[in-house]
């Protein structure tokens, strides 16, 4: 007997499905975009956590006894998946305007420079300061995530009161 109107079994169940099929699209839509999220979420952290590893290294016990003791910290930094530069300087110490972090000059010493880097400088005779690593321009397209710690280092058997500079960007 033919029943009028009567499609078939997969016809008859068409208006029921689509609902249905919006449903799981909406649900995996939303499963994609939050899990989107926390991996992007996820990926800041694990920066936060190389820059605090990278300044827990070269802070130590917040004291700096000479160069040669800056130099063996900078090299216990190892690899790290974000690039830096980390310094030594007195300028906060001294109540100098710091409102610039790409303008912050590194303490030097007879022995050297107290700052260390996995990446070249701009320009290896200029000024040791931040922007010879990494320019304001530059960092409009970068994540740069910066940490001030103090500490005191001492320089010819004075013990001065610095701050270490530690700045990254991906």
């Amino acid at each position: 007997m033919l029943n009028k109107g009567f499609i078939g079994p997969i016809g008859d169940d068409l208006p029921s499905l689509i609902p249905l099929l919006f449903g799981l699209v909406m649900f995996f839509s939303t499963f994609t975009m939050t899990f989107s999220s926390f991996d992007a979420r996820n990926t800041e952290f694990g920066y936060d956590v190389s820059v605090m590893r990278i300044s827990r290294t070269l802070q130590s016990n917040s004291y700096i006894y000479n160069y040669n003791n800056f130099q063996k910290l900078c090299d216990n930094v190892g690899l790290v998946n974000v690039n830096y530069v980390a310094g030594v300087s007195s300028q906060a110490a001294k109540q100098e305007d710091i409102s610039n972090i790409f303008e912050v000059e590194f303490f030097e010493n007879s022995d050297g420079q107290f700052y260390c880097s996995n990446v070249d400088p701009i320009d290896p005779n200029a000024l040791p300061k931040i922007s010879n690593f990494l320019s304001i321009h530059d960092s409009i397209d970068e994540t740069v995530i910066s940490k001030i710690f103090p500490l005191a280092v001492e320089d010819d058997k004075v013990v001065k009161p610095m701050h270490l500079f530690v700045v990254a960007w991906k």
